[in-house]
């Protein structure tokens, strides 16, 4: 007798939806870019190079509210179907280890039967049959316990998985929430305007991009540090908080702004003047510099 195993399908793939070419971990990003580092570029910050770029050129988060939105959904249901699979395989496998533990103990009663009709008739051929049954029995309940071990390996693998593959959804679900939040995303015309003598309130606007870790923790975070300036500071007058994907647009370096490394921040008011920040990314900090190079704004 030969034990079958189940015809499911018993590969188990991990999975790798839609972060085939935007899935890293944020330590990863980190430490990519802080091999990167120079010594100009702060411990906060990410060198703004190709090289920076192409050693982080996996990311999770897009800066788009309504893709990210869109791709967290996304994660979740596919992880949903594939737990559905790696259920119904891992019962295929239990299902293969209990026939075989039933063949097995099938077996074993068979040896039993010959092993008692050999003691009566003295039989040597039924004592090989008790041998061969014994033998057979044994070798099932080998290949029984192997494949309930490889179904309890398969199944924690799986579950470890899916548990990174939802915590990578809730991030991209909490940086979509992040980015329709109060912080103003802006292009080169709304920097520029934000310039002109004639507008009625300062812009605070952090330049980022997307593959920085240090950017996503500051600027693409539900509870990163520029969403948080922008609540602390949702009191104040003639005050706006924004960002800029240096990514999405044209580095704008020839109207006066020295990107070299990102997060980079500006304080920018009405008629040009504009005052690039080099402090700490605690709030205090930031708050404080708002105050100091504030011209049309009231901050509280």
């Amino acid at each position: 007798f030969a034990p079958e195993e189940p015809t499911q399908t018993q590969n188990f793939p991990p999975a790798h939806f839609l972060l085939t070419m935007r899935t890293a971990c944020f330590s990863v990003l980190s430490a990519s870019a802080l091999l990167l580092h120079r010594d100009d570029v702060p411990s906060w910050a990410c060198p703004n190079t190709a090289a920076a770029k192409a050693a982080s050129q996996d990311w999770l988060v897009s800066g788009d509210a309504a893709e990210d939105l869109a791709d967290g959904k996304a994660i979740e249901a596919a992880v949903a179907t594939e737990q559905q699979g790696v259920l119904a395989d891992a019962k295929a496998w239990a299902a293969g280890a209990v026939k075989d533990v039933a063949e097995a103990q099938k077996h074993l009663a068979q040896a039993a039967s010959f092993q008692k009709k050999a003691a009566a008739d003295k039989s040597d051929a039924d004592l090989k049959k008790v041998g061969d049954e014994v033998a057979q029995a044994e070798q099932e309940q080998e290949e029984a316990a192997a494949l309930a071990k490889k179904a309890s390996a398969v199944t924690k693998a799986e579950k470890a998985e899916a548990a990174q593959e939802l915590a990578d959804a809730k991030k991209l679900e909490e940086a979509a929430a992040a980015e329709k939040a109060g912080v103003v995303a802006m292009d080169i015309p709304a920097l520029l305007q934000a310039e002109k003598a004639t507008e009625t309130q300062d812009t605070f606007v952090a330049f980022y991009a997307p593959w920085c870790g240090h950017c996503q923790t500051f600027v693409l975070q539900q509870n990163g540090g520029l969403n948080q300036l922008a609540t602390r500071l949702s009191s104040a007058k003639n005050l706006r908080v924004a960002k800029f994907d240096v990514d999405a647009e044209e580095i704008p370096n020839e109207h006066g702004y020295a990107i070299q490394y990102i997060p980079t921040s500006y304080m920018i008011c009405p008629g040009g003047k504009k005052t690039k920040y080099s402090g700490n990314m605690d709030q205090a900090s930031l708050v404080s510099f708002v105050k100091a190079n504030a011209c049309k704004a009231s901050v509280p």
